[in-house]
């Protein structure tokens, strides 16, 4: 896992550094300044003409520094708006200029042709304000450059990006390749910044990791899976791999629940039994003819009150349960709550959500063994505030409530209460968008949770299940394309996925 930093804390880290090391902060950009360098110049021809565009702080210090190191090798152009403040870029435009480097501000770039490259310098990771005036003219002209084919570089972060919470503003750069220097900058993997930074090259710029503290945020990786799913044994029988309940479906709505069902019998549950409304039994069946059906007693095509007894008895013998897939709001309250008082770890998922945020009774019940899977509408009328501008702000007001949360987007965020650290997993593309995608989630998730042998807590256990998601998808969206696979598609390639990462 990859540690993630929000600006704040790293800039906080970098001051307590430089106060205890004495190392001059100019030193560290001039490490910063070869890392861009390195990443430019191992993929543009020797010739080219390049145009650094600069901001005022250390982040257009880098990129002078950068013009400089290159100007050997390539054409350097540096366009800078405004004069530098920051003292560091103050002196790297001097050596800049001193080694007869053009610096030209955006009137005298404007008759410049479009380069082969630009590089991005703009604006560091601290924004949080839409770029405006001539930096939001010269945001414009680089990505109009880029849709021209030359390529673009950012250091550290694309100028326009929220470096906290991954929002593009409406003046941002599109770059192709992004140099972060030292940590992954919360920003870059969630939200926007997974359609604008292009490849992310993070570069060791020489800080040591105690004047940062803990991490409070980590990318979870692929290879991170392995790690928290034991490998299994040759003598092992069915009930070892758990048995997990689906609590799901209504008339109407079975294909929620089959998707869940199936997922859980790829993600490697040993037994699957889906508690349902006794119309949609035959459909199931037929849909996932390896799960075993409790047939429940409905009202109006959705399981009621009356079914209570039975499904309490079907919680006997089981490891983990999923409720909500399919569900429907016509579905009795009563069957939520006893998910949640039957010991059981379980995913509320759908319309489970909406049973919930409607009952603070029945919020008081969460433990973090439950875990909360909403997308951005779920979560706000969970905790009563729009969610989507910052998901690991979400994702902890989520756990807030006592549980695990899942908070899905384009990348998913999982945080727990008794964690500090959040787990970010952003595998996946935007053609997963579909219906069906979260009760394939669902149940892949519940079936590591039902594992009697699983070896990570539930909230690494999320994270887990959320990336070998993501990464299913990926595959399928590579076959299929981003508008034609639909969520169904995911199921075809978990076996791929586990192969290669898990087992």
């Amino acid at each position: 896992m990859k540690r993630l930093i929000a600006p704040r804390d790293m800039r906080e880290g970098e001051a307590r550094y430089f106060a205890e090391s004495l190392v001059p902060s100019i030193d560290v950009m001039e490490r910063a300044a070869h890392a861009l360098a390195d990443a430019v110049s191992a993929e543009i021809p020797a010739g080219a003409t390049l145009c650094f565009a600069c901001g005022t702080g250390g982040n257009g210090g880098d990129g002078t520094a950068c013009a400089r190191l290159l100007r050997k090798k390539y054409n350097c152009i540096i366009v800078q708006p405004h004069p530098p403040k920051s003292p560091d870029a103050v002196e790297n435009l001097r050596r800049a200029r001193e080694r007869g480097i053009s610096v030209l501000d955006l009137s005298g770039a404007e008759a410049l042709p479009r380069p082969d490259a630009w590089v991005d310098a703009l604006f560091g990771t601290g924004l949080t304000r839409c770029p405006e005036g001539a930096e939001q003219t010269l945001i414009e002209r680089i990505n109009r450059d880029r849709e021209q084919g030359a390529r673009v570089y950012a250091a550290d972060i694309p100028s326009g990006l929220n470096g906290a919470t991954g929002e593009a503003y409406e003046a941002c750069v599109r770059a192709d390749c992004t140099v972060t220097f030292q940590y992954l900058k919360s920003g870059l993997v969630l939200a926007d910044g997974l359609d604008c930074c292009g490849r992310i090259r993070v570069a060791d710029v020489g800080f040591p990791d105690a004047p940062f503290g803990p991490r409070n945020a980590v990318l979870f990786e692929p290879e991170d899976a392995a790690a928290c799913i034991l490998k299994r044994r040759r003598n092992l029988h069915k009930g070892d791999c758990g048995h997990l309940l689906i609590v799901a479906g209504s008339f109407g709505m079975a294909g929620a629940a089959a998707l869940c069902a199936r997922a859980a019998l790829r993600g490697g549950a040993g037994l699957v039994s889906i508690a349902c409304p006794q119309s949609i039994v035959p459909i199931l069946q037929v849909l996932a003819p390896q799960a075993m059906c409790v047939p429940l007693p409905e009202r109006e095509g959705a399981i009621c009150e009356v079914a209570l007894p039975a499904l309490e008895g079907a919680f006997a013998g089981k490891s983990a349960v999923v409720v909500g897939p399919g569900l429907s709001r016509r579905a009795c309250p009563e069957i939520l709550r006893a998910a949640l008082e039957s010991g059981l770890p379980a995913v509320i998922d759908a319309d489970g959500l909406n049973l919930l945020s409607e009952s603070p009774e029945l919020r008081a019940l969460l433990d973090e063994r439950h875990i909360l899977t909403p997308h951005p509408g779920e979560a706000a009328r969970l905790i009563g505030r729009d969610t989507a501008r910052n998901p690991v702000a979400a994702a902890r007001a989520l756990a807030g409530l006592g549980a695990t949360a899942l908070y899905k987007g384009a990348s998913t965020v999982v945080a727990a209460p008794s964690d500090p650290c959040a787990y970010v997993s952003a595998s996946g593309g935007c053609g997963m968008a579909r219906g069906g995608s979260g009760d394939i989630l669902s149940g892949l998730l519940g079936a590591l949770l039902a594992d009697r042998a699983r070896a990570a807590s539930p909230c690494l256990l999320a994270a887990c299940a959320s990336e070998l998601h993501g990464l299913a998808g990926a595959r399928a969206q590579e076959k299929y394309g981003a508008h034609a696979m639909n969520a169904g598609d995911i199921l075809e390639f978990l076996p791929e996925v586990f192969k290669a990462y898990v087992d």
